[in-house]
């Protein structure tokens, strides 16, 4: 294999490159602001109200299903940074999202016709919010793989401090006005990417069936991981709710915090890699991508370290101190650490096997561990035995039996690639 010249990311480069910097800390800035978002919410209402606001974040999640891997394949094509596909990928991608929004607004509008759905304005509010997610997701791929931080970073802070500051709709709205705060931040992040560079508007309508083909060859199964995921949070949350009671979803609010604000910022470290690591690959450079996703490993075991210690040593006081009526469950929340931690683990594996196109392992390694969580989760769900704690334990099982199982598959895919 013939090794080119290129700049690899080194463990001090990484640190001292201003916008890849400004990056972290904007999405730990993000990531603050979420925080005092969530906790303001657990002081304002109620279990009940808390398990609202859960639905639809779930929900949510749910029209995340839709994008089928358009996002993940196009992801990896506007890296490579031709101008021509990197258009033709936007117009398809914007195109598609435009097909969805009909589909489901469509199937929406039958539905309450029909008087299957009964809370109307959370279901719709949560396919808004849902379709926007889907447009920041985009946007934020594209502003990546250009390595447009600069850009991102703005859209980003100031969409954060507006979902910050719409908060006060909350004190005078209750359940409606966090529900306008939820939209605000998604709406605003989008009016700012598209008012700051007209480029990344979509040009016409293009739904391309050829084209939508050649994406999904590289996004598809790296989607089917990520639906797994979305799989076993609608598994967790819905059998909380069916097995438990709605308000089983309040109390395990502080476990959802922590698990969304964790996984924030070894999201935003994958990101700053994968551009990189596609190159690498494509330019035949082994030994480079080699070395990335050993300094990968050693930023994500810093980052596991530093977070658990400070979880362990500060969130027991901080949750007695500001919100005392949910320091019962804050076990749960150290409970949640090790499936964290085993998560964060598995990303170096993830981005090796999506940059050298070795897919299949991760749709089989995925699909098994979920039947394995649904197995658990149902077969004690159906003897009424089930609880909170239970669900946690099911949660590190199901990333336990994941990480080994890349393990192996990443002992492989690096020796591959070493002798290539």
């Amino acid at each position: 294999m013939k090794i080119v010249s290129i700049n690899t990311i080194t463990l001090r480069s990484f640190f001292k490159n201003n916008y890849s910097f400004i990056f972290i800390g904007i999405n730990i800035i993000v990531a603050l602001l979420g925080f005092i978002r969530s906790f303001f919410f657990m002081k304002l209402f109620s279990f009940n109200e808390l398990g609202i606001i859960t639905i639809i974040n779930t929900g949510v999640m749910f029209i995340g299903f839709f994008q089928i891997g358009l996002i993940n394949g196009g992801y990896r094509i506007i890296a490579l940074k031709n101008e021509d596909s990197t258009e033709k990928t936007n117009n398809v991608i914007f195109s598609y999202f435009g097909v969805i929004s009909v589909f489901l607004f469509g199937v929406y509008l039958l539905v309450v016709l029909t008087g299957y759905v009964f809370e109307y304005l959370y279901v719709f509010v949560a396919i808004l919010i849902g379709l926007f997610t889907l447009i920041v997701n985009w946007l934020t791929n594209i502003l990546i793989g250009n390595k447009e931080y600069k850009r991102l970073n703005s859209a980003s802070f100031i969409s954060a401090i507006v979902g910050l500051l719409s908060l006060i709709l909350a004190y005078f709205f209750d359940i409606y006005g966090a529900i306008l705060s939820l939209f605000l931040q998604p709406i605003v992040f989008v009016l700012i990417v598209f008012i700051t560079d007209s480029k990344v508007l979509p040009k016409k309508f293009d739904l391309d069936i050829k084209y939508i083909k050649h994406v999904l060859s590289f996004g598809f199964i790296p989607f089917l991981s990520g639906v797994f995921l979305l799989i076993y949070m609608q598994v967790e949350r819905w059998s909380i709710i069916y097995f438990i009671g709605p308000e089983a979803l309040g109390k395990m609010y502080l476990v959802f915090i922590i698990s969304m604000l964790w996984v924030l910022i070894p999201s935003s470290i994958n990101s700053l890699f994968f551009p990189d690591a596609v190159k690498l690959f494509v330019n035949n450079d082994s030994v480079g991508l080699s070395k990335m996703i050993n300094k990968y490993y050693l930023i994500i075991s810093i980052y596991c370290f530093l977070i658990s210690f400070l979880i362990l040593v500060f969130l027991n006081p901080f949750v007695h101190y500001f919100f005392p009526n949910h320091l019962p469950y804050v076990y749960l929340a150290i409970m949640i650490l090790p499936a964290l931690i085993l998560r964060t683990m598995s990303d170096p594996i993830i981005l090796l096997l999506n940059s050298m196109v070795i897919l299949k392992p991760l749709f089989w390694g995925d699909l098994i561990c979920i039947f394995i969580y649904i197995i658990l989760v149902l077969t004690v769900g159906f003897t009424k035995k089930i609880s909170l704690d239970y669900m946690i334990i099911c949660l590190g099982i199901y990333y336990l039996c994941r990480f080994i199982y890349l393990l192996n598959v990443f002992i492989y895919a690096k020796k591959k690639l070493l002798k290539s």
